[in-house]
């Protein structure tokens, strides 16, 4: 059985893509995410909770589509 993909409150929607645009532009989402969780003492709490779900439920997932086709 495949696991579902945790729903994100609708206020909580682009939260981490808009801090990565505004915190370290020219990075896209998933490097953002691989870099603060390389370097979790660097960045908040919130930060490195939302660059563990990016990469955990987004990045991951993407790769796995990109290898499919």
């Amino acid at each position: 059985m495949a696991k579902e993909f945790p729903e994100i409150k609708e206020k909580n929607e682009g939260k981490f893509t808009k801090w990565v645009e505004k915190n370290m532009p020219g990075k896209d989402t998933c490097a953002a995410a691989s870099a603060v969780m390389k370097n979790k003492d660097k960045y908040k709490p919130a930060v490195v909770k939302m660059a563990n779900y990016a990469n955990n439920f987004g990045c991951k997932r993407k790769s796995k589509m990109k290898k499919k086709k």
